[in-house]
């Protein structure tokens, strides 16, 4: 398969490293001069490797804050911790570092679609970065050393986000979940453990990092993820063959309400958007920026609209300036095919 087709799928990859500092408790446990001296140590340990920006979670507004989220640069934990929270992000908006949230420090590299290596190689050089400034706890038996048992070893977790509407519609998930879960793999919803996986999008990653290199965990997501992209393909074959028609008039009222409705809930979006993205798949549609399409589904969340709009909007301003902000996008890279 052709990385162009694996994209259709795959939205983005992501790798995660955890990393804790030699001689401190782990942040659950850590005093409150160590914690709020974390941030700006590890700001300072970039040096001029890239242009970052530090975010202090008691510094920026909750919508600031939830925006972050919203980008996958920050996570819920994090934001809760407004006492000592912090990240720091580079410009480009691939590369996040968040300091005090289950571990001291976590660096994450998400770029866009099946591209796990090139992450990878990101964070290693970050990494290295850091540990020329900073001695990370390490055992020569164990690995890193986590707060999390299921993270020592090399710290990693390696992730795809994945658009899933075949597979999610035909019901056919839950087979897929057992065949790689012999890999140590799991799904999880689009902001990762606890969470829904709104607009069939799922996000796949290793359970364990100990005892495996990073190389295999690497082999083992893609293993998994190209798995489940073939059962994808085949599921939306079998969907488009079962009524082409009728698939085509539910892709495109998916559409007309897109682009003409006054008002648009955050669950109505995420719905018909997806609905959008599988008309694009099958040539129902037309897109001529899929790298804005894809930025769509992030400025659509409730924060980041807001955020778009530059007031703090209720529910309702919120789901007439979604309505059309959509609208508007949409009508711009997208048309009838």
């Amino acid at each position: 398969m052709e990385k162009n087709n694996l994209n259709d799928i795959v939205l983005s990859s992501r790798i995660r490293l955890a990393r804790n500092i030699e001689g401190l408790n782990f942040a659950s446990k850590l005093d409150l001069a160590s914690a709020n001296m974390l941030p700006r140590r590890v700001y300072e340990a970039l040096g001029s490797s890239d242009t970052y920006l530090l975010y202090r979670m008691k510094d920026i507004s909750e919508i600031d804050a939830h925006v972050l989220k919203e980008k996958h640069l920050i996570s819920e934990d994090l934001i809760l911790n407004n006492q000592t929270g912090a990240a720091v992000i580079n410009e480009r908006e691939n590369v996040s570092i968040l300091v005090n949230e289950e571990d001291h420090v976590r660096l994450q590299c998400i770029e866009r679609g099946f591209s796990l290596a090139d992450a990878h190689e990101i964070m290693l050089a970050v990494d290295n970065v850091l540990k020329r400034k900073i001695n990370f706890a390490h055992s020569k038996k164990l690995g890193y050393l986590t707060a999390c048992p299921t993270n020592v070893g090399t710290g990693m977790r390696a992730s795809v986000m994945m658009f899933l509407p075949g597979l999610a519609i035909f019901s056919s998930l839950e087979k897929c979940l057992n065949a790689i879960s012999r890999l140590n793999m799991t799904i999880r919803g689009v902001y990762g453990e606890g969470s829904s996986a709104s607009g069939y999008i799922f996000q796949l990653s290793n359970q364990k990092s100990l005892g495996l290199t990073s190389s295999q965990i690497i082999e083992a997501v893609e293993a998994s993820c190209l798995h489940i992209i073939d059962a994808e393909f085949r599921a939306r074959e079998s969907l488009y063959k079962s009524s082409p028609s009728e698939l085509k008039d539910k892709i495109w009222r998916a559409y007309g309400v897109l682009t003409n409705a006054y008002s648009l809930s955050s669950g109505e979006f995420m719905e018909l958007f997806a609905l959008v993205k599988l008309g694009i798949y099958y040539g129902f549609l037309k897109a001529s920026n899929i790298e804005r399409l894809d930025t769509l589904l992030v400025n659509a969340q409730s924060y980041s609209i807001s955020s778009l709009s530059g007031k703090n909007l209720d529910t309702d301003e919120r789901d007439f300036y979604r309505a059309s902000y959509v609208a508007k996008v949409l009508g711009q890279i997208t048309k009838k095919n």
